[in-house]
């Protein structure tokens, strides 16, 4: 499809105003280009920290000759032609503001051929400016050179990083699509260096060569009249992950606690296929960000396709049979009354007891909560209602009363009968109507059943026997997440006595 200016209708419904912050939204967009072009093969290369140089260069299909200048141009792009193409997009690009906004901030250069063409076409501009338009002898493909990024806005050029920190992100970003496309031949330089070589590959053999240490992968999947939804949890890789809805990379807090949920600290990479009219990427410029049709039915997905996944290893050396930990298991003591420092097969770990402690008794209340069994005492509050509310109440009576929480009417006023036995009132009252006003009343659920595990855990600063430790250290190493509290924070820390060893020089 050629390049053409979007109609007025559909760039006043567009979620406009692209605004280019730092060198990986620039390479975000160039790779997003090249592999809307059908590119197989795509080469990266960058100069302090994307500063001085972010280039890319693919094969793909190339541009018009005669659409050169149109693909600079605002609101410019073969993606979409009408409105309703906006609710079924199947490339990464379409609101067309992408080139615009890197070449006005930069010494921008474009070289494009279509095979059906002997020459190809480049195109100069510098900071906004058009320098020259040429033909050119090229292969196949586009090459983009965007140098002196921000050259002529020194105020936002403060706004950066330091070139490692920029590096960092860079990386990140190729990556993201790197893993997404293991069909297409990805190389990152950096400097003189060749950092990545990545050849076609499934994506079991692409995660295997990024990370050359991820020797247990866990592949976990799940399909239903929603979607579909797959991926890995690398149980040996501390690392932040990545989701992909319909082949984009997307964050989402909701989705990132249910995935964190099963895979603790380590490196997951999760793909989840919808269709089209499902998700809305027109949220932000970035189109990072989706909002979905409807929410439960795709956090409902995940959470069975993990839950359907062995219990992983998550590069925790205790989760082994109960014979050889209970072998090998040593309590070496206890700091500051918070910490347990255990040695198990060659290390040493320091761990939290309340967050230990904390862990158990949530997953302890869950199963309760999802059998109707959690222990309630009697009390009489008056809980106020808005009209709005009360028919959002009725909807969730069941699920209260599941958590051990009875509210009944009596004329017009509202009153709460039932309480968990170990929860506060305030806690009580605030948690209703947090619930009332939330559009995800599971993780709202979660959110209480985690505030009152905290409650009824064991509390830094106490002192345990050495039977109370060893007690609440084999039933924590038996939970389903072993790695983290409900929180989300880390429950243990563990050094290998190995690097003790090279610490001290001994061999």
């Amino acid at each position: 499809m050629r390049i053409k200016r979007l109609p007025e209708s559909i760039v006043n419904k567009i979620a406009a105003g692209e605004v280019v912050d730092r060198p990986a939204g620039v390479l975000k967009e160039l790779i997003e280009n090249s592999l809307d072009a059908r590119s197989e093969k795509i080469q990266i290369k960058i100069e302090k920290g994307g500063k001085k140089l972010i280039e890319v260069k693919d094969n793909g299909i190339g541009i018009h000759p005669d659409d050169i200048l149109e693909s600079v141009k605002r609101y410019s792009t073969s993606k979409i032609t009408e409105i309703d193409d906006l609710y079924c997009i199947n490339s990464y690009g379409f609101r067309g503001e992408a080139l615009s906004s890197i070449s006005s901030v930069s010494r921008f250069s474009i070289i494009s051929r279509q095979k059906d063409f002997p020459l190809g076409k480049e195109l100069f501009i510098e900071g906004g400016v058009f320098r020259y338009l040429s033909d050119v002898g090229a292969p196949v493909g586009t090459v983009v050179r965007v140098r002196d990024l921000f050259f002529n806005v020194p105020a936002r050029e403060k706004f950066l990083k330091s070139e490692k920190t920029e590096q960092k992100h860079l990386i990140d970003t190729f990556l993201r699509y790197a893993i997404c496309h293991p069909n297409v031949y990805f190389t990152l330089q950096v400097e003189d260096r060749i950092l990545y070589n990545l050849l076609p590959s499934t994506i079991e053999g692409r995660l295997k060569n990024i990370f050359p240490k991820a020797e247990n992968l866990l592949y976990f999947e799940n399909e239903n009249s929603t979607g579909k939804v797959y991926g890995y949890i690398a149980s040996d890789i501390k690392s932040k992950g990545f989701v992909y809805i319909n082949g984009r990379p997307i964050k989402n807090s909701i989705l990132t606690r249910i995935i964190r949920s099963k895979a603790g600290e380590n490196f997951f990479v999760v793909f989840i296929d919808l269709p089209p009219y499902f998700v809305d990427h027109n949220i932000h410029p970035s189109k990072i960000d989706v909002r979905f049709r409807k929410e439960k039915p795709v956090y409902d997905l995940v959470r069975s396709a993990l839950d359907r996944m062995s219990k992983p290893k998550l590069h925790f050396s205790l989760s082994q049979s109960k014979v050889r930990y209970n072998a090998e298991f040593k309590i070496l003591g206890q700091i500051e009354n918070t910490f347990l420092v255990v040695y198990y097969d060659g290390e040493i770990y320091f761990i939290d007891q309340h967050v230990a402690s904390e862990r158990i008794n949530y997953e302890l209340l869950l199963k309760k909560y999802r059998t109707g069994n959690i222990p309630v005492e009697n009390t009489n509050l008056k809980l106020d209602l808005m009209p709005d509310q009360v028919g959002k109440l009725n909807n969730l009576k069941e699920k209260l009363k599941s958590l051990g929480i009875v509210i009944y009417q009596e004329n017009e006023q509202f009153y709460i009968k039932q309480i968990p036995s170990f929860s506060k009132v305030k806690d009580i009252k605030r948690f209703i109507y947090r619930i009332l006003e939330s559009e995800y009343s599971e993780i709202e659920i979660e959110n209480f059943l985690g505030e009152l595990a905290c409650n009824i855990s064991v509390e830094a600063g106490d002192i345990l026997s050495d039977e109370e430790a060893k007690n609440l250290l084999k039933i924590w190493i038996e939970t389903d997440n072993p790695n983290l509290c409900p929180h989300g924070r880390p429950i243990y820390y563990k050094i290998p006595v190995e690097n003790i060893r090279k610490k001290v020089g001994r061999k």
